[in-house]
């Protein structure tokens, strides 16, 4: 026993203790002095390890065994009844099939997710978590009616995006179209291809709508062929030290739909919800942390129904992330003010509207002939 002394008869005299602990219900036959009773009553099997100053926070594991004759220590060979053992066998089959069940979902909802990986708000937000990045995308986009030549257009667009939010975007097409577009702290500056650059307020949505255009060829494409597409994912490679997952993408039988963006679809749009797509393949680089679409390579061909008649067309889009959280800050661009009066004349036009257009004058009365003449007797 330790922490307190025995009250046992012991065999040497000790002070303020009468002789060999012979009478025990006086006062004077226990120490005066008591230790605190938080001191250990029994004493470990084996000697607690000693830890290294500095070691606090990561102590080494005790040697004494789990089983050790301590107040309140686990027993290593617990004896569980029958119903504690059905309980976590059931435990551990309902565990099963849920993750079970997890996966499948979990591999049924990889088309709607790259449904909003591919979002153009969704990555020009990405852009900017990661500290900027280099956007470079080319989408090609053609169309035939049957024995017809079909009509194509490729457009190339360039993208950088700075730590701090700023964007210049640079957009050209084989068809003598383009512009170029600059967001510089409040300032925005717009140019049509051998236009002038005109620099005005910038005021949202307008911005945030013109870099969300410039980003759309994956989720364009992405949009047309998910109903049929068939998501799976396959590894993770690694870009700039971060791990990005792949995906890749095939012909399916549409049983994974996400709905498309921004609702139904109507307007020029209309005609992708009866299109049906004849062949398909893709490959999708996602950034783990920020779910920005690194790279995406996506080819389809479709048949659609035109105003004349089926239509065969097919759609091609590549992009890629270069200059990731490395790209030069954006530079305030040479351009014109824009003169007030460009502005205020259109809307005082369209607020004026009706008031001051020219209104017929009324022809003034005529008396008729012999009006106001007396009858003559």
């Amino acid at each position: 026993m330790i922490g307190r002394l025995s009250a046992a008869p012991t065999g040497v005299p000790q002070l303020s203790q009468r002789e060999r602990g012979r009478t025990t219900d006086s006062p004077r036959g226990t120490r005066s002095m008591q230790t605190l009773k938080k001191l250990p009553h029994k004493a470990p099997n084996n000697p607690a390890s000693a830890v290294a100053r500095g070691d606090e926070r990561n102590p080494a594991l005790s040697p004494m065994r789990v089983d050790a004759k301590v107040g309140g220590a686990l027993q290593g060979n617990k004896v569980f009844s029958p119903a504690v053992l059905v309980t976590l066998a059931l435990s551990t089959a309902v565990m099963g099939a849920c993750r079970g069940r997890a996966v499948e979902r979990g591999a049924a909802r990889q088309a709607s997710t790259l449904a909003d990986v591919v979002q153009p708000a969704f990555l020009a937000r990405a852009l900017r978590q990661v500290g900027g990045a280099h956007f470079h995308g080319v989408t090609r986009f053609s169309v035939a009616r049957a024995g017809g030549a079909p009509i194509a257009v490729a457009t190339t667009t360039e993208v950088w995006v700075d730590r701090a939010g700023n964007y210049r975007l640079r957009e050209e097409n084989d068809r003598d179209g383009g512009r170029e577009v600059v967001l510089y702290g409040r300032e925005l500056s717009v140019a049509l291809r051998y236009g002038r650059m005109i620099r005005r307020v910038a005021e949202e949505p307008e911005p945030s709508r013109l870099l969300a255009q410039a980003l759309g060829g994956p989720a364009a494409a992405f949009e047309l062929v998910a109903p049929r597409a068939r998501v799976t994912p396959a590894g993770t490679e690694l870009v700039g030290g971060a791990n990005a997952t792949v995906f890749l993408l095939a012909l399916g039988d549409g049983a994974a739909r996400p709905a498309a963006s921004g609702g139904s679809l109507s307007g020029l749009r209309a005609w992708r919800g009866g299109a049906s797509i004849e062949a398909l393949t893709g490959r999708m680089l996602v950034d783990d942390e920020s779910g920005a679409l690194v790279r995406a390579d996506l080819s389809a061909s479709f048949e659609a129904t035109g105003q004349a008649g089926p239509e065969q067309g097919t759609i091609e889009v590549h992009t890629v992330l270069t200059d990731i959280a490395s790209t030069p800050l954006i530079e305030r661009p040479a351009a014109e003010d824009l003169v007030l009066r460009q502005r205020t004349v259109p809307e005082a036009r369209e607020l004026l509207h009706g008031l001051a257009e020219r209104r017929a004058v009324a022809e003034p009365l005529r008396r008729p002939s012999g009006a106001g003449r007396e009858a003559q007797p």
